[in-house]
């Protein structure tokens, strides 16, 4: 998810860590226009407002989602069922999966490290999104996993998911601490916020396992951490807002 903070402007693209001098020059490329004084966020090309403020939408509608999945909020919806939820997470994780379409792009030719690094959030994103697409109710009703039916498809792929999003952020933390270089604090909240983000979905997914779903308490749980993990998310937006468009 915080993949453009290292790979839209290849500060890290090459396995052998560059110059302490150059990688300064390219993290904190964002910052050239406050220091010099100059505007120059009137030449961003339209790709880089997309990517960023997406986000803002993409932790709105996750925040939706959660609160959706939470009992109370889903059991008294006009519709009395998990649609709302299900159709949240899919747009959500729909606009999450072209923002890593549009980093894995922008790593091309910079390096196999950084393109393999970009791969593993589409990766993450695309079981998120098939995930959603398997909460929707009556998707997964008549299928049957491990002798349980509905099959927990949407739960399983949002534990994976996740999984793969972490190891891809803890791999973009590594590298840039690898740097020596001062980061910018808008790329560490970036990068952080989004991975306490994924840890919260991750047990949000897990305590919405069909084993759990006849204790209240237990899906409460589940719906609470989707909550924080999507407010955590938003965080990341304005952070990444912050570092490219400011």
């Amino acid at each position: 998810m915080a993949d453009t903070l290292t790979k839209e402007e290849g500060a890290l693209a090459d396995e052998e860590v560059p110059e302490p001098e150059a990688v300064d020059d390219t993290i904190k490329q964002t910052e050239v226009a406050e220091e010099a004084g100059d505007d120059s966020s009137a030449g961003k090309p339209f790709i880089v407002y997309y990517n960023a403020l997406s986000r803002v939408v993409m932790a709105a509608f996750l925040i939706a989602a959660g609160s959706y999945a939470i009992p109370d909020v889903w059991l008294n919806s006009p519709s009395k069922g998990f649609q709302n939820c299900a159709i949240f997470f899919i747009i959500g994780t729909g606009l999450f999966l072209i923002c890593t379409l549009i980093d894995f792009k922008s790593t091309i030719g910079n390096g196999l490290i950084a393109m393999v690094n970009s791969s593993l959030y589409v990766f993450g994103a695309a079981a998120l999104e098939a995930g959603s697409i398997a909460f929707y109710p009556g998707v997964m009703d008549n299928v049957t996993c491990n002798g349980i039916k509905p099959c927990a498809l949407g739960q399983y792929l949002y534990v994976a998911g996740t999984l793969v999003i972490c190891f891809a952020l803890l791999w973009d933390i590594a590298r840039l601490l690898r740097s020596g270089n001062v980061i910018p604090y808008p790329f560490i909240i970036a990068l952080f916020s989004a991975l306490v983000g994924a840890v919260n979905f991750n047990y949000g997914a897990n305590f919405l396992m069909p084993q759990y779903l006849t204790t209240y308490d237990q899906v409460q749980k589940g719906g609470l951490f989707f909550v924080v993990g999507g407010c955590c998310f938003m965080i990341h937006a304005l952070a990444v807002c912050k570092a490219y468009l400011f």
